[in-house]
């Protein structure tokens, strides 16, 4: 890795956010950052400001250890070898006391630039509780559509003529690869259905708004389901030839007419019905993934009623694009080694028996299909095949039930205000005889930390693709500068801790390079033989087959009733139980996306901040009027599980009776500690107002519902 010379070029991928925008790397005297295809010219005003964010004073460029109380902590900066040697240590004995079950991790693989590392080393160590921000965010969305396709499907933007959004709302600043693409669609002729309660500017660009009520998409994915089968708009071809449990289909769906939906989503039959025909009736219609249906009580039902939309009306394979698993160089899935891991631990995984969808047993349920297509093990398909529950994980690390956690490592994500219940997982980490955290800041995660080690940024490390296993594709990134002062690459740390407890021989490799050598081994190339082309295609080892256990789409799926849940979608009313609207009389929808930040990054960065300088709650001007708050004033907004403070920002677009929160804010620039609410994080961050009970949780895969259905008020702050 050196540093770019002038007139050299070279090409990477900005990871300020997930929309993962690839960059051109110029030295003109200038090191300037350019879109790098300029035929479809994506690039937000984040990737510009790498220098700012690289030398910011606030970063961590050294390994710290709090020699205080975590509590009340006191840093120290140490040396790479000591941080390494003592976290060894003090794991190792963990790990004699409870065993190896009793590390989590908690991780963000885009952040790193490496997957399947980490898992490779909890396997060997013998730990199957691994989590990750993903599980809330594309990671179940992929395991939903496993179930019924085998593998993750991808849009054909290019020849699409319908794009149906749910509450996505692109723009330069959020998503700009997707955002060009959609415009090229629609100067083309497609037409959009977004499907969202607030009036956004992608709503604007559709030729149909439907302004449904928040947590009630599963209803309406349903009723059009129901108008599809019942005026025979569907794809008999398709459906008798490549899919199975029709028939159960559609005696499901009959509760769901539009008639008895309406009422429940706050849309017009008339509408529903229309916007069904208008989806059955395109030649090439596209559902682009978003994350509202990944947060919501119904989750798992949302999903699956998408997928059997694409199925029953012929889209599948058309324009919407079932790939598999590849071959080329090794995965990650095969990197991550998870046959190291016994079966006896894998019985150990926490939440695993409630929510089993996203645990090793679901994983298992796909084995014959993988064989079958040609492959020798089963794909962790998006890194979060085979993970544990992150709710009931937090939990076990307060109360020792099912057993005792005692280590924690959050790799690359900011995991106290990641998940739903901000305040369980402070107490987790509270509990706990060792906290590592691998960050850029000092985050609130890092703030209750031992040990802080400084992480490299995407700027400053040759990657090799992709960190999940979707695409049927190898990537490589160049740095065009190096590390800011100690900052090491996660393969470092791995590397450091596997030498000093016993594992050297699984991670023989010195240097990242050498394990890329191995991973492009089979391909017959070396980093240095690849790293200037953007990506090398894989071989797709079954395109456009249905890797499940039936062979077909499984609109009925065997998967999930193997797994003892509903094998066919439905929906449940999302709200509390036993919650008087009376007292809170405002439905909540938090987690939105800000252009200014990406979840609970970019806080430190003044041009940024300068956007958006405070946290603020999206109310219609007459509720604010009628709870009695004002436009710019500070309120207390608040859940029965908990309260936070937030700018009111009076806004027509936001439907009456709701409220929008903004997800990730915390004030870096304010005292640390717990004593100081982490910086404000306990003060100011939507995870705090979410609980993590069962009763909020989608069924299947137990995420947390925060998009709609929970309760809350609005009152000044006296």
């Amino acid at each position: 890795m050196t540093e770019i010379e002038p007139e050299e070029s070279r090409h990477s991928t900005c990871v300020f956010c997930d929309g993962c925008c690839p960059v051109a790397i110029r030295n003109d005297g200038e090191v300037t950052v350019s879109p790098l295809n300029p035929n479809l010219p994506a690039i937000c005003s984040k990737a510009h400001l790498w220098r700012e964010y690289r030398s910011h004073p606030d970063r961590v460029v050294k390994p710290r250890k709090n020699i205080g109380e975590r509590s009340n902590p006191v840093w120290q900066e140490i040396e790479w070898d000591q941080a390494l040697d003592e976290i060894a240590d003090r794991l190792s004995a963990i790990i004699d006391t409870y065993g190896p079950e009793a590390l989590a991790v908690s991780e963000m693989p885009l952040n790193t630039g490496f997957g399947g590392i980490t898992r490779r080393f909890m396997n060997h160590l013998g730990s199957p509780n691994y989590i990750a921000p993903t599980l809330l965010c594309m990671g179940n969305t992929a395991q939903v559509h496993r179930a019924v396709y085998g593998w993750y499907t991808s849009s054909n933007w290019d020849e699409t003529d319908l794009i149906v959004y749910f509450g996505q709302n692109r723009g330069p600043e959020l998503w700009p690869v997707e955002y060009l693409k959609l415009k090229a669609a629609l100067a083309r002729g497609a037409k959009l259905i977004e499907v969202d309660p607030r009036e956004t500017d992608t709503a604007l660009l559709a030729c149909e708004h439907l302004r449904i009520r928040y947590g009630t998409d599963a209803a309406l994915l349903l009723a059009w389901i129901n108008v599809i089968i019942e005026e025979d708009l569907y794809d008999h071809a398709f459906v008798e030839a490549s899919t199975v449990g029709f028939a159960d289909l559609a005696e499901r769906v009959q509760a769901y007419a539009p008639e008895s939906v309406a009422s429940i989503c706050g849309i017009d039959a008339d509408a529903i019905r229309r916007t069904a025909r208008m989806y059955a009736n395109a030649k090439a219609a596209i559902i682009p993934w978003g994350v509202v249906g990944d947060m919501q009580r119904n989750s798992t039902s949302v999903l699956h009623a998408q997928c059997i939309l694409r199925a029953i009306c012929g889209f599948v394979n058309v324009s919407e694009f079932v790939g598999g698993p590849a071959k080329g160089a090794l995965t990650t899935t095969q990197l991550a080694d998870y046959p190291a891991l016994s079966q006896e631990q894998r019985a150990k995984q926490i939440g695993s028996g409630a929510y089993p969808l996203m645990s090793f047993e679901g994983m298992a349920l796909f084995d014959d299909a993988s064989r079958k297509a040609g492959i020798d093990y089963t794909p962790d398909i998006m890194g979060c095949s085979c993970t544990a529950h992150p709710n009931s994980l937090f939990t076990a690390m307060q109360t020792e039930n099912p057993y005792p956690v005692k280590a924690f490592f959050s790799v690359a994500n900011n995991t106290v205000m990641s998940y739903a219940d901000q305040q369980s997982i402070i107490d987790g980490l509270m509990a706990q005889d060792l906290v590592v955290a691998y960050d850029h800041w000092m985050t609130p995660t890092a703030q209750l930390a031992d040990y802080v080690l400084p992480g490299d940024a995407w700027m400053e490390r040759d990657i090799m693709g992709p960190t999940s296993d979707v695409a049927p594709a190898s990537t490589f990134c160049e740095a065009f500068c190096e590390p800011a002062g100690e900052c090491k690459d996660w393969y470092f740390v791995v590397k450091g801790l596997a030498d000093r407890m016993g594992l050297g021989d699984v991670f023989p490799w010195a240097s990242r390079y050498e394990l890329y050598d191995w991973r492009l081994a089979p391909l017959g190339k070396t980093w240095d033989d690849v790293r200037e082309q953007p990506a090398i295609p894989a071989r797709p080892v079954a395109p456009g087959a249905f890797l499940t256990p039936s062979g077909k789409v499984e609109l009925r799926s065997s998967a999930l009733e193997a797994l003892g849940c509903d094998p066919l979608p439905s929906y449940v009313d999302p709200g509390e139980p036993n919650v008087d609207a009376a007292d809170y009389p405002l439905v909540i929808f938090a987690g939105a996306r800000d252009a200014f930040s990406y979840n609970t990054n970019h806080h430190q960065m003044p041009t940024l901040r300068a956007r958006g300088p405070e946290p603020e709650a999206y109310l219609n001007p007459q509720d604010a009027e009628r709870y009695g708050v004002r436009d710019g004033q500070w309120a207390l907004v608040s859940t029965p599980h908990g309260s936070i403070e937030l700018a009111v920002k009076a806004d027509a677009r936001q439907p009456e009776s709701t409220l929008r929160v903004p997800h990730g804010w915390w004030k870096p620039e304010t005292a640390q500690g717990l004593a100081n609410g982490l910086s404000k994080a306990c003060l100011h961050n939507d995870g705090m107002l979410f609980s993590g009970e069962p009763w909020n949780l989608d069924p299947v895969q137990g995420l947390p519902n925060l998009r709609g259905g929970i309760r809350a008020k609005i009152e000044p702050v006296a």
